[in-house]
Parts: C-alpha cells; sequence; structure tokens
C-alpha cells in the first residue's frame, strides 16, 4: 500500500510538472520506455558473488571472487554502465534529481526481490565530508531511501561512515583502487549487529568500495552483507 502511495505521489507531480528524460532528453517520463528498452540490463551468466557477467558456463565464481577476501555475500547491478543509463547517472550524481532517484529505485526494487535476499536494513555507500559538501547530497542515498519507501525495509543513513578522504577511483587500477579504499569506512554495531544489510551505490567497476564498506559492517557485527548497483561499469 505505502509503495503504490508513494508512485501515485510521483506520478501526479509528473502531471503537474512533466519531466525531461534523464536518458534521451525527451518529454514526458524521468527516465522513457525507450531509454528502459535500450537499457543493457546483466541478465547472462554472472558471477553468483560479485555479479559480474561471465563467459564460461561451467564456472559459477570469477577468478577475483575466488582468490580474493570479499566481505559481501553478493552483489547485482541493473544494467551495464552505457548510454543511456550512463547519461542518467550523471543527471543523478551531479544535478540531484530526487525524482529520478526515485524512478530508477524501482528497478532496484525489482532486482532485490528476484533475488529474494532477507534484508533487515538498507543503507547507502557514503560520501566522504568534503564531498558531500561540495555535491551537497550523496547519489546513492537518492536511491537507497526510495527503495526503502518501496520494499517497506528500514533505511539508515549513519550504519557507515567515511574514516577519511579518498581518491577518486576514476582512472585507477584495481589494485590502486583496493589501496585507496583501505581503512575508509567504519561501522556503527549498535546500527547493524545480528543484521543483515543492503548497501546501495551508483556503479560498481572492481567492486573496491562496496568490499571495504563491507568489511567494515562485518567486523561490527554484521550478519551478512549485500549489495545494489544501478550500474556496472567496464571491469579493470
Amino acid at each position: 500500500m505505502q509503495s503504490r502511495i508513494f508512485r501515485a505521489g510521483w506520478k501526479f507531480l509528473d502531471i503537474l510538472f512533466p519531466p525531461c528524460c534523464a536518458g534521451c532528453g525527451e518529454w514526458g517520463e524521468r527516465y522513457c520506455q525507450t531509454c528502459i528498452n535500450r537499457t543493457k540490463t546483466i541478465k547472462s551468466k554472472i558471477c553468483q558473488i560479485c555479479g559480474e557477467p561471465m563467459s564460461l558456463e561451467n564456472v559459477s565464481v570469477c577468478e577475483r571472487c575466488s582468490t580474493s577476501k570479499v566481505y559481501f555475500t553478493a552483489v547485482r547491478s541493473w544494467g551495464l554502465f552505457e548510454d543511456p543509463l550512463k547519461q542518467a547517472i550523471h543527471q543523478l550524481k551531479y544535478q540531484r534529481n530526487v525524482g529520478l532517484g526515485e524512478e530508477l529505485a524501482w528497478h532496484l526494487a525489482r532486482l532485490l526481490i528476484d533475488n529474494e535476499w532477507d534484508i533487515d536494513l538498507i543503507t547507502a555507500i557514503p560520501l566522504d565530508k568534503k564531498r558531500k559538501k561540495e555535491r551537497g547530497f550523496n547519489q546513492s542515498d537518492l536511491l537507497a531511501r526510495p527503495l526503502s519507501w518501496l520494499t517497506d525495509i528500514p533505511y539508515t543513513n549513519n550504519a557507515v561512515s567515511r574514516n577519511r578522504e579518498t581518491k577518486s577511483q576514476v582512472g585507477l587500477s584495481r589494485k590502486e583502487r583496493n589501496k585507496n579504499m583501505i581503512g575508509a569506512f567504519s561501522s556503527l554495531p549498535d546500527k547493524i549487529a545480528g543484521k543483515s544489510v543492503l548497501v546501495v551505490d551508483d556503479v560498481i567497476t572492481t567492486g573496491s568500495t562496496i568490499n571495504a564498506c563491507s568489511k567494515a559492517m562485518i567486523e561490527s557485527g554484521a550478519a551478512k552483507v549485500f549489495g545494489l548497483t544501478l550500474a556496472r561499469s567496464a571491469h579493470l
């Protein structure tokens, strides 16, 4: 019931103030059906841990997850980080498009339902204080909050926090990304102890950020950590 009322409220606002599609620029919808159809969703064989598409039929876990310490139970992504989804994520990330966050959160909600994970709490990958002050918001939070409302799963924005500023992950190698994230997060046991936590982000590439975040929560007593992202970028 709550999700239907929530959705109806946004549809009413769309009638009053017709939106522009974040993927193609056409008027009428926040992310139009044409762009949904053009989104390269991830439906092929994937690693059962990190969700990376794989080509080998007789392998269920990718080389990275089988040879590295992974703290999350599983991560899944809706689509590949290519246009039109890439363009939409850029709008979400830099223009604080709250309505777009609600629209795209529906795809995460369906992904969560399809995977049948038992989740107690939803949170978002946090930004460091400097980036959040510069940007004025956390784009992952724009996805995590409406996902909570749509699924009736509690949300918190302080289950995990950044300990320090980190370099942008863009342009870094896998090894550099892992090093950049060492000790970057901390978590509060009273928020997550014994709980199955879902952490939300916009894009995953190597998984170093979500793995470091998961490590902090597991070490603070979380029972399990799962991840959902809108997109998966090219593997490094």
